[in-house]
């Protein structure tokens, strides 16, 4: 600052010596502030600024999702662990836990083997874990939001003044009917219609379970009770009671669980053809089936309510997906089924024509063997029930099983179900989600926990850049010929007399022009490397982050984790169980081909770190598709306001037609007989032909 050569102009500003002090202060403050412990009160105060100007979506619905139910994970394995006081490793405690919360069915302790308490506790989680329970809180969400912040993608209500719709000037004043207005008061505000529409759905979820429940519980148990003998059902010498089967039976085969009651699975149910088609229809009915008996209760609900409450049946349907993920839209639906059956139909026929004539089958009937082909057929896309080893089956039968196990339709309504794929999709799209929702927190945390998002946009702007030189070198370029052919032009005259300095500028030119070349060329091999780059990079961590990749790496740890009991060493450990095992933790069914030495399933003989990372290829297939839908949630298609104005106009235009088919009845009414004889001294009378509307057509 003591800089004596230096010249200060007069121009300049200058500040006294007050300010001085002043600003000297200030930087004492800063230099003091920097020393000192921010005080707690600050902390919370910066807190709720921050929590003010935090913006919930419904895309973070999964995160939490995804927070929540693995530390259940951990919880409901702590607690089996403590019950079974201590004797299980915890390991085989957390991996039984997340197969019931993760519903997947794989064990590696034999469900049957735990205490009672222990599988009450499972049972429990696995209950509050199921792909239909466990979208009630996202409801509930919703539910706060409506009643506590404005929903911008809805109307706002109108006015009382401006619920008279435009078509009330067709008809008279006086003709409107006293009871039509009535009938249109008592329809919901926006605010209501949406709040009773998301209780409903809880209601109707709650309610179709509940029902599904007590069909299968009372059915199975009814039928164990009295077509089997207490000594028939025993589970480690004991007697078991029927109903309890049948309860565990129930929550588990409609959450995908597939856990018996009985070491060895359902084994001794193989010649009951009643119980497999109840097992069947309990299991089908929790993940495909559900989205269509859903929608049906819906539907039937609407035709038998009053015409006042049809309107929140219809607000439903409208959103569908948009509500809840378990109800879809009606072609979405009938597509799912659709595909649920062919997928059905594939794998029995496949299964017909390899294990057919299997020798290891020869025991069962001709019916008895189609029972198990359908059976497990059925269990490769739901649960894990089995009647019969699968390892005796073909090479094909397991290979079309691993499709199924694989392909299964997720009961998520989504459009791609890959799960950390999602995350590089919103980096793709950006653009188009800030079209549709604000995401300004979104985009930081991407910049947060995606360092390859910078190196994108890194590389974007550097490509812009070169971009832009390059064009201005061009225009540049474009410029300078026409200004040189202008004074070419203008000095042709004089170009004879200045040889000397002609010859000069040539040569200058020409340097000019190799050293435009040199540098084009340059930025036309930085444009061309920045472009692979980006391209590499996307490319690169699109496989990164794919599922397949995923699944993959998963399985060759396994296989390097375990590769010193594998085959040669033991030949029932091979890669091909490996990948069965994988793929069903994934598809969240449950199938294992198992092990000679244990009961439970091939996971059991793998080491610990193959067991953990099971566990993550469950957690990963459960959550599947689940951001998506999310996304899909964030914007309600149907307004409320919007459905509500429609069937305003539905009541009108319903007394217009009323009304003209009375006005036709009694001019029919009014016309006389005209006979033979009174044609003779009568005129004919002229018929006067009323044009009705044509049919009411709409679509609620």
């Amino acid at each position: 600052m003591d800089n004596l050569g230096f010249q200060r102009n007069t121009s300049f500003a200058t500040i006294s010596g007050a300010e001085e002090d002043v600003i000297q202060a200030h930087i004492d403050t800063v230099n003091a502030a920097a020393n000192v412990v921010m005080p707690f009160s600050e902390w919370r105060s910066k807190f709720r600024k921050l929590w003010s100007n935090y913006q919930w979506r419904m895309r973070h619905y999964f995160y939490i999702h995804l927070f929540v139910f693995f530390c259940n994970t951990l919880i409901c394995g702590a607690i089996v662990w403590r019950i079974e006081q201590y004797q299980i490793p915890y390991i085989d405690c957390w991996f039984v836990s997340a197969t019931c919360v993760f519903t997947c069915g794989l064990q590696t302790y034999d469900f049957a083997l735990l205490s009672r308490s222990s599988q009450s506790v499972l049972l429990f989680f696995t209950w509050i874990s199921g792909i239909t329970v466990s979208t009630i809180p996202a409801i509930i969400i919703k539910i706060y939001r409506v009643k506590h912040e404005v929903i911008r993608s809805e109307e706002a209500a109108r006015a009382v003044d401006n619920d008279i719709l435009p078509i009330k000037r067709l008809v008279p004043n006086e003709s409107i009917d006293s009871h039509v207005y009535d009938r249109i008061h008592t329809l919901p505000s926006p605010n209501r219609l949406r709040i009773t529409a998301y209780i409903l759905m809880i209601v109707l979820i709650l309610s179709t379970c509940l029902v599904i429940y007590l069909i299968s519980f009372l059915s199975m148990g009814i039928w164990l009770k009295y077509h089997y003998d207490p000594e028939e059902i025993l589970q480690a010498n004991q007697t078991m009671n029927p109903f309890y089967a049948s309860i565990v039976i129930t929550i588990t085969g409609f959450n995908q669980n597939g856990l018996s009651p009985w070491t060895g699975g359902i084994a001794l149910l193989v010649n009951d053809v009643f119980m497999n088609i109840f097992i069947m229809f309990v299991v089908m009915s929790g993940t495909s089936l559900f989205p269509a008996i859903i929608r049906g209760v819906v539907n039937l609900c609407k035709l038998i309510v009053c015409w006042r409450y049809k309107i929140y049946f219809d607000y439903i349907l409208l959103n569908n997906h948009r509500l809840s993920t378990v109800i879809f839209p009606s072609i979405q639906t009938r597509l799912y089924v659709t595909i649920t059956v062919l997928l059905q139909i594939l794998g029995v026929v496949v299964a017909l024509i390899l294990d057919y004539n299997n020798k290891n089958l020869a025991g069962y009937a001709g019916g008895t063997r189609f029972m198990i082909f359908m059976l497990e057929t059925a269990n490769t896309r739901f649960a894990g029930y089995a009647t019969t080893d699968l390892s005796i089956l073909a090479s094909g039968t397991l290979i079309i099983f691993v499709l199924l196990m694989g392909v299964k339709p997720q009961m998520l309504c989504a459009i791609n179900e890959t799960p950390f794929e999602m995350e590089w999709m919103l980096i793709q799209t950006q653009q188009k989600l800030e079209d549709k929702v604000s995401s300004n927190t979104r985009r930081g945390s991407l910049q947060i926990f995606l360092p390859f998002n910078r190196m994108k946009h890194y590389l974007s702007r550097q490509g812009s850049l070169t971009k832009a030189q390059a064009k201005k070198y061009y225009s540049s370029i474009a410029r300078s010929t026409q200004a040189d052919l202008a004074v070419d032009q203008l000095n042709e005259a004089r170009m004879q007399h200045r040889m000397s300095i002609l010859s000069l500028d040539i040569y200058d030119a020409s340097k000019e022009s190799q050293n435009f070349n040199a540098r084009i060329s340059f930025l036309r091999m930085k444009l061309l490397l920045i472009i692979f780059c980006r391209h590499a990079v996307i490319s690169l961590f699109s496989l990164l982050i794919s599922t397949r990749t995923w699944l993959f790496l998963f399985i060759f740890l396994i296989c390097a984790f375990d590769s010193y009991h594998m085959a040669p060493v033991d030949p029932k450990i091979t890669v091909f169980r490996v990948i069965f095992e994988v793929i069903s933790a994934f598809g969240g069914c449950g199938l294992s081909m198992g092990h000679p030495d244990v009961t439970s399933s091939f996971a059991t003989v793998l080491t610990v770190p193959s067991k953990i990372i099971l566990i993550l290829t469950m957690c990963m297939g459960r959550h599947r598709g689940l951001l998506d839908s999310m996304k899909d949630q964030e914007e309600i298609e149907y307004s409320a306001q919007t459905l509500i104005d429609s069937w305003k106009q539905l009541a009108l235009l319903e007394q217009l037609e009323k009304r003209k088919s009375l006005a036709k009845r009694q001019t029919r009414s009014t016309i006389p007989v005209i006979t033979n004889q009174s044609r003779e001294t009568k005129p004919t009378v002229p018929v006067v032909t009323i044009e009705t509307t044509p049919q009411l057509i709409t679509k609620f």
